[in-house]
C-alpha cells in the first residue's frame, strides 16, 4: 500500500449501508494524518497501526475514481489556519481529544458491543494507556461513540457542553431531525386522527430523555423545534 499515492482512498464500514471515506493528508515519519472526505475531520495514526487496520480488513483501499458521486473532496489548501486560542478553548479541546482517544480506540479495536461487559475492561485498559485518572463510565463512552458516529465522525461533536454552547446555529441538529421523524412515524402507525399538540408533546418527552443522556455524558443539550415545525412536518406526510 502506497500511502503517498494521490488516488489512494481508505474506507471504513460503519454499518450495513454506511461507510466513511478518508484521504491521506500528510505523512511525517511514522505519523499519518487522514482526512474524512465528507466531514473534513482529521485522524492521526501511526503508520504500522494503519497498515495493520488495512491488513485485518477494518479498513480497505479504493481508488479516488471509485468514490460515490455524492462526495466532493475538499482541497486541503482551502483549510483556514487557526487563530490563537484562549485558555478556555485549549482546555475544551484537550477534553475533546481525551474523549476522542477513548472513542477512536474502541472503534479501532472493534469492540463487539457497547455494553458494560465489553466497555468496562476496555476503559480500564485505555485509561492506563493514556494515563487518565478520571476515565468515563461505560454508559458515557457508549454515548460519546453514538454522538461521534451520528455526527459523521466529527470530533467537534465531542466538545464539552460549556464550549459547545457557543457554537450553536439556527439550523436544527441531525439528532433533532431524526427524533422528529421517529416520533411522527410511530404516531402515524397507531393513529388515524392526527392531533398536532399530542405529537409535539410526545416529541418534547422523547427529547427530554435524550437530553438527560447528553447531560450525563457532559454534552450540550439539544433545543426543541417549534410547534409550527411539527405541524408543517405532519402536513407534508
Amino acid at each position: 500500500m502506497d500511502l503517498q499515492h494521490p488516488d489512494l482512498i481508505l474506507v471504513k464500514r460503519l454499518s450495513e449501508h454506511s461507510w466513511s471515506y478518508f484521504a491521506v493528508e500528510s505523512i511525517e515519519g511514522t505519523d499519518v494524518v487522514l482526512t474524512d472526505i465528507e466531514s473534513g475531520g482529521r485522524f492521526n495514526f501511526a503508520k504500522p497501526r494503519l497498515e495493520q487496520l488495512v491488513s485485518n480488513g477494518q479498513l480497505r483501499t479504493i481508488a479516488r475514481a471509485e468514490l460515490p458521486t455524492k462526495l466532493t473532496f475538499k482541497p486541503l489548501s482551502n483549510v483556514k489556519k487557526p487563530k490563537a486560542e484562549a485558555a478556555e478553548d485549549v482546555t475544551s479541546k484537550k477534553e475533546m481529544q481525551r474523549r476522542y482517544k477513548y472513542v477512536q480506540g474502541a472503534i479501532e479495536q472493534s469492540v463487539p458491543a457497547y455494553t458494560e461487559k465489553w466497555l468496562t475492561p476496555y476503559i480500564t485498559q485505555k485509561a492506563a494507556e493514556i494515563n487518565d485518572s478520571s476515565p468515563p463510565s461505560w454508559r458515557t463512552l457508549a454515548y460519546w461513540n453514538k454522538t461521534f458516529v451520528e455526527s459523521g465522525w466529527d470530533k467537534q461533536a465531542l466538545m464539552p457542553k460549556h464550549k459547545a454552547k457557543g457554537n450553536r446555529t439556527k439550523q436544527l441538529p441531525q439528532e433533532v431531525h431524526d427524533l422528529i421523524d421517529d416520533v411522527i412515524n410511530k404516531y402515524l402507525r397507531t393513529h388515524t386522527v392526527v392531533r398536532y399538540q399530542k405529537v409535539y408533546e410526545l416529541f418534547l418527552e422523547q427529547l427530554g430523555r435524550l437530553n438527560s443522556e447528553r447531560r450525563e455524558a457532559d454534552l450540550v443539550e439539544l433545543k426543541p423545534c417549534s410547534y409550527r415545525w411539527i405541524v408543517m412536518k405532519l402536513k407534508n406526510k
